[in-house]
């Protein structure tokens, strides 16, 4: 009796003949040709060679299982899966070199869904959803197409209600819109990612569950997990879960599809589990397997919908973003509310603000100002403000209304006092610059406020609040107000307090609109706040376009007259200021000393260049 049988492809007899026979002819050999029609019939614990593809190893393993067969295995051209399962060399040379050195095989577990073989993965949800994190591995032109396909299905997907109980009796009732199991997670790209690679092989699972509450939670899953070449960091996302078991038990109260392998199969219930040593293998290529011990489960899960937000999110079209449930509602809202009371801390708080933003105004100091930006409190009761007008709370939008009433009060009280026992009067730049808001102020208020909403909305980016404390700018527009009260003049009280307003309003209708969008009050609750609020930022606006207008109007001149020449005179270090008609103050560049009627005739080509009436400034430069 031969020392090894040989089962082959019958359906590629001419390629074994040419290419793998040769190799085996110096060793004890029997040739058996293998088809579907039969299985040949072998003693226990026979020392196999195997040259078959996919398809016809789904049969023969478990059959090799049952006999306890030591199995070597061959490179097949169709032998992908198991190829990538059990690390098989891509040249015969090195694999028959390999299963001939081994004396006695290593034990290798297979994983069965409803009792049937998978060697890939096993996925259940929409497979168009699902494709572009199959593929992974695949080119980024392949990647882009699929990306395109699922984004345009995005308005028909929806997640699934399931239920996943381990071997260990631990039950998982969540939403998703697809899951993914795999033996070993570096054999697919998409699990790899997600979870990592491992350098052993234990009698386990690795169950990845996809759950995006949002289009945008899917578009961060595709740029992080499926577009990159490689994924440095395998942390896991909130809309990801990760479950490591010998079994799983997964339905979904119906038909649940699903794939095995690619193969699409329907089932009310799908069961999942790894045999252990279920495979005898000639080979040194298989990773180490750890020993079978009391099996500690994995279930990560934290982040999936739970409980009451299953149902609000199942068999519902995804949301740009994600849509808050009833427990984040409720703690967002607890958050807010205390927010919006007045606190010891708070008045503290405010007063050092406001004392430190007036020493760095009159100091000219932007870093001091900084500071001062960083320690205002002001942000916390007006997002307040804005989840109370967005819900119509009258105890929210009441306590709020206070809270911020008073520090504005406390701001202009302590930045008029400061100004009145300094000595200064003089309009430096870190003041003028807060006397002429425009529209662009009024774009930053209304991204600060979107940039707060959604910190105080998601606890992981709480952190962003000091960014956006120092985008808008609170507590310097109310100390250069309070600074033009103890100058008594109106002109840079006006000034100042218009650019707080515009900040106040853009704040509260960009956070009331983010509240909105991510699921805190539906649309005919808030539908009034939000016109109100609207209203609001109309009227504000007016003067900030009309200044906004004429900032253009001054950028222009200066970009006409910056380096215009004439008759051998060069303009330079052009300078505008607010008047009727304009103000120009400007450098005149000459080879010899200007007259008067020089300088008047340089007025009058500019004011044709310019076609309007202007009042000059000018001074003269000899060049030598």
């Amino acid at each position: 009796m031969a020392l090894y049988t040989v089962l082959y492809d019958s359906k590629q007899k001419e390629v074994f003949d040419e290419e793998i026979k040769p190799l085996l002819l110096e060793y004890e050999c029997d040739f058996i040709a293998y088809d579907l029609s039969s299985m040949p019939q072998l003693v226990q614990q026979s020392r196999i060679l195997i040259w078959l593809g996919d398809e016809n190893l789904y049969r023969v393993l478990p059959h090799a299982s049952e006999q306890e067969w030591w199995i070597g295995f061959l490179p097949h051209p169709e032998m992908n899966r198991c190829s990538r399962l059990f690390n098989i060399p891509s040249k015969p040379e090195e694999a028959i070199t390999d299963i001939m050195a081994m004396e006695e095989p290593v034990n290798a577990d297979l994983m069965y869904c409803n009792e049937r073989l998978v060697l890939g993965s096993v996925m259940l949800g929409n497979p168009v959803t699902m494709k572009p994190a199959v593929q992974v591995d695949e080119g980024i032109w392949s990647k882009l197409t699929q990306l395109a396909v699922l984004t345009f299905n995005l308005s028909k997907t929806c997640l699934l209600p399931y239920r996943l109980e381990t071997a260990k009796e631990s039950v998982v009732n969540t939403a998703a819109l697809g899951i993914t199991i795999v033996y070993r997670p570096g054999n697919s790209d998409f699990t790899k990612r997600v979870v990592g690679e491992t350098s052993e092989d234990e009698a386990s699972l690795d169950a990845v569950i996809l759950a995006p509450r949002s289009i945008s939670e899917v578009v961060h899953f595709l740029l992080t997990k499926v577009l990159p070449k490689t994924v440095r960091n395998v942390s896991l996302s909130d809309y990801l879960g990760h479950i490591k078991t010998t079994a799983l038990n997964i339905n979904s109260g119906k038909s649940v599809d699903y794939s095995v392998d690619g193969e699409l199969l329907s089932a009310e219930q799908i069961e999942v589990r790894v045999q252990n040593d279920a495979l005898k293998v000639l080979s040194s290529f298989l990773p180490k397997k750890l020993e079978l011990k009391e099996h500690k489960e994995s279930l990560r899960t934290s982040g999936l919908p739970k409980g009451q937000a299953v149902q609000e999110v199942i068999n519902r079209p995804l949301h740009w973003i994600h849509h808050a449930d009833q427990e984040e509602v409720k703690e967002t809202f607890i958050t807010l509310r205390e927010n919006a009371q007045t606190s010891e801390s708070y008045l503290v708080l405010m007063v050092l603000a406001t004392l430190l933003a007036t020493v760095g105004l009159f100091a000219n100091s932007a870093p001091v100002i900084i500071g001062a930006m960083i320690l205002a409190p002001l942000m916390a009761p007006i997002i307040s403000l804005s989840m109370g007008v967005l819900r119509q709370n009258t105890d929210l939008v009441a306590a709020s209304s206070r809270t911020l009433f008073t520090g504005v009060l406390l701001a202009l009280l302590f930045g008029t006092l400061l100004t009145l026992v300094t000595p200064l009067h003089t309009v430096n730049h870190e003041i003028g610059a807060r006397l002429s808001p425009t529209i662009l102020d009024l774009g930053v208020a209304i991204i600060s406020g979107i940039a707060g909403a959604y910190a105080n909305a998601r606890s992981e980016v709480a952190k962003s609040l000091a960014g956006v404390a120092i985008a808008v700018a609170l507590v310097p527009p109310l100390a250069v107000s309070g600074i033009g009260i103890g100058w008594m003049d109106w002109s840079v009280f006006w000034g100042a307090f218009l650019l707080f307003m515009t900040n106040l309003v853009g704040i509260v209708l960009a956070a009331s609109a983010t509240f909105l969008l991510m699921g805190f009050s539906p649309f005919h609750l808030a539908k009034k706040g939000i016109l109100l609020t609207l209203a609001f930022v109309l009227v504000v606006s007016i003067p900030l376009v009309l200044a906004f207008n004429k900032m253009v109007d001054e950028q222009r001149v200066v970009y006409a007259l910056e380096g215009w020449e004439s008759k051998g005179i060069e303009v330079r270090d052009v300078k505008i200021r607010s008047g009727d008609p304009m103000f120009v103050s400007v450098t005149l560049l000459s080879g010899q000393p200007l007259k008067g009627e020089q300088i008047d005739d340089i007025k009058d080509e500019m004011e044709k260049l310019l076609s309007q009436k202007i009042r000059l400034e000018a001074k003269t430069a000899v060049i030598r």
